[in-house]
């Protein structure tokens, strides 16, 4: 009779479970390494697929488990994967990093070919509506798991597919032209671009430039390649925008409309107020493909007219309807994000400031004589009415200008810094349970460190990070996240490999 083995890879399954139940996910893998039974045992997929089920359920492993679209008898190699991911993130550490060169300011032909719309100095989200910190927007964009970004290398835009690492060109066509803004939404990029020579003057120093939009669909062509055409064209602005700092427009799209906000400081000698800039916002439809270019033609016009394919304006505000709508932003803006509904059928502008409390005096959150408050007002695309205007719970960061109006609510943000006024950037995913916030060391006045807190299940971890400073714009997933640093280059956490 062969002796009885007491090893912990031979005892009774369900003995065997309730040891593996104290056990990390880590520990798992490790125990592998003891013996070729520990191995065996550990390894096991009928053992680790409900152990991942249980351990990480909203994972798309484990989803993808659950809807039989992944093979249970690669049990080992998807609880792997997803153990070393989570335990990378909680300890706030990428397993690897990878940086691609941006594009500088000025092109091979010496000519300024990147200049982003600039931040206010001014913001009601601050206690003294002065901007403390301002960076710079960035002139890349995410969405799910496609990276727009001006490479260095080809100079011009490339797309990156995260999840395979493949690179595919952009057919938009960088000489002779300045870009303003860069946004990937909806499988839609649209590029913001004015021309790098004056159209006329406004005066000695203010030179009015033609500005455009170039949107491009994005559509998978097989596997791991994705086939980048032109849709549309349309000329963004009447008159035109100087390229000046002083001079502000926002947008914002989703796959058949667009949506910009002009701000622009008066400069009549006659009726100038530094309080009453010249605002409008107009809505777009540009949902069809035309080979109308009016780029292409001195007067923006082409011989015989525009096409009715081409992009339209299906709705324009001007000062009078933003102030009839309580949007109206003046000398100190409050406006933190602008979007739009995907049925189109809403404008949202949310307005993040410090709200004073009757009788109490100047606002001040620290002394309790003001509250922050972030309201929503939602304005109808077509008719006139009615609006809806609601108040948030939760928060907006302050205005810094790095998030061009497209800031996320505050979630695991909270947990990070002195006061969440520190929270510079943050991305989360509420069904992962999952955050990462950008934000000022604690009692740094002079905001001179930065540190990078990352949220996941059961740990909160955090490290002073220099890799993301650079436009203090954060994008990503719990398989990476995106910034870019101080030296012109974007920074790729990976956390899956």
């Amino acid at each position: 009779m062969p002796p009885e083995c007491h090893d912990l890879a031979f005892l009774p399954r369900d003995v065997f479970w309730m040891i593996l139940a104290y056990l990390e996910p880590h520990d798992i893998i490790r125990n592998r390494r003891v013996s070729r039974a520990w191995r065996e045992a550990f390894s096991n997929p009928s053992i680790l697929v409900p152990r991942l089920r249980w351990e990480f359920p909203r994972t798309r492993e484990a989803k993808a488990l659950d809807n039989g679209t992944a093979d249970p008898h690669r049990g080992c190699q998807l609880f792997d994967q997803v153990a070393a991911r989570y335990d990378h993130l909680e300890r706030a550490k990428p397993r690897s990093i990878k940086k691609y060169g941006l594009c500088g300011a000025f092109g091979s032909s010496r000519q300024r070919e990147w200049f982003p719309v600039q931040p206010w100095e001014y913001h009601c989200s601050h206690d003294t509506g002065i901007v403390d910190i301002q960076f710079e927007e960035a002139l890349w964009s995410f969405d799910g798991g496609l990276l727009v970004f001006p490479s260095a290398e080809s100079q011009g835009l490339m797309l990156l597919d995260l999840e395979t690492d493949r690179q595919f060109e952009v057919p938009f066509t960088i000489t002779g032209r300045v870009v303003r803004r860069v946004r990937i939404q909806k499988r839609l990029l649209v590029v913001e671009w004015a021309e790098p020579m004056a159209f006329h003057w406004l005066n000695d120093s203010d030179g009015v430039h033609r500005h455009f939009a170039s949107s491009f669909d994005i559509v998978q062509g097989g596997k791991d390649v994705w086939s980048i055409t032109q849709r549309n064209e349309w000329k963004i602005m009447f008159l035109g925008h100087p390229l000046s700092e002083r001079d502000r427009f926002f947008s914002t799209h989703n796959n058949t409309h667009y949506v910009i906000y002009m701000w622009q400081p008066n400069r009549s000698l006659y009726t100038a107020d530094e309080d009453a800039p010249i605002e409008s916002l107009f809505v777009w439809d540009i949902s069809q493909v035309s080979s109308h270019r009016p780029s292409e033609s001195s007067s923006g016009v082409l011989r015989g007219g525009v096409p009715e394919d081409a992009p339209r304006i299906v709705a324009r505000f001007g000062f009078r309807d933003l102030d009839f709508f309580c949007v109206r932003q003046r000398g100190t803006p409050a406006i933190s994000r602008l979007s739009i509904t995907d049925d189109s059928q809403a404008i949202q502008i949310v307005d993040n400031f410090l709200h004073e409390i009757e009788g109490q005096g100047t606002p001040d959150p620290e002394a309790g004589t003001g509250i922050r408050l972030c309201r929503t007002t939602s304005i109808p695309v077509i008719g006139n009415g009615p609006h809806n205007r609601t108040l948030h719970v939760d928060l907006l960061p302050v205005y810094r200008g790095n998030c061009s109006l497209q800031s996320e609510f505050l979630g695991y943000s909270t947990t990070y810094g002195n006061n969440w006024t520190d929270v510079i950037a943050q991305v989360s995913d509420p069904d992962l349970e999952l955050g990462f916030c950008l934000y000022f060391e604690l009692n740094d006045p002079h905001h001179k460190t930065i540190r990078l807190g990352v949220w996941a299940p059961g740990s909160n971890e955090n490290r002073v990070n220099v890799d993301f400073t650079g436009r203090a714009k954060l994008c990503g997933c719990d398989r990476y996240l995106v910034g870019e640093n101080t030296s012109r280059e974007l920074v790729i956490y990976r956390f899956d490999r």
